[in-house]
């Protein structure tokens, strides 16, 4: 199986680019989808998040309070430690399975972090997609307005 990762920074255009992909019967594997399918609720990763942080961390319909999360971990170093740490093995546990799954003669493996995580371990080439930073903040900017609408 060949395996092209998809790297580069917040807002450049990586969702665009492997978009492309998909139109071509490509399998995209996201690292950023599976991260939340990790911990919707009843998954093991949501229940070890409850376990270390508690239940404060659970908004009122059960799912995870990523506001809460991120205050948290903001600021504190072993606390984002500890939801790596919890969230990573996971992640790459799934990404694993998914390729080796894969019936196609390539796939596409998206991850912000591909390096930072050590994805790059599990690819043969790496494309990095990046644009100018005024564009990846407009991008952005606009991306998280119409998820709060």
């Amino acid at each position: 199986m060949f395996v092209v990762g998809v790297t580069g920074g917040i807002g450049s255009g990586k969702t665009t680019a492997t978009d492309i992909f998909k139109t071509f019967n490509v399998p995209v594997i996201d690292a950023d989808i599976i991260a939340r399918e990790i911990v919707e609720p009843g998954t093991d990763g949501l229940i070890e998040i409850i376990d270390h942080f508690g239940l404060g961390v659970l908004q009122e319909d059960g799912t995870l309070d990523r506001r809460a999360m991120r205050t948290i971990i903001f600021d504190n170093p072993e606390e984002k430690a500890a939801l790596k740490q919890i969230t990573h093995p996971k992640i790459l546990e799934c990404i694993k399975k998914l390729i080796a799954d894969a019936t196609a003669p390539y796939v596409i493996l998206v991850s912000p972090l591909m390096f930072e995580t050590d994805h790059h371990t599990l690819v043969d080439r790496v494309l990095v997609i990046d644009c100018p930073e005024e564009l990846q903040i407009e991008r952005t900017s606009k991306r998280d307005a119409d998820r709060e609408e």
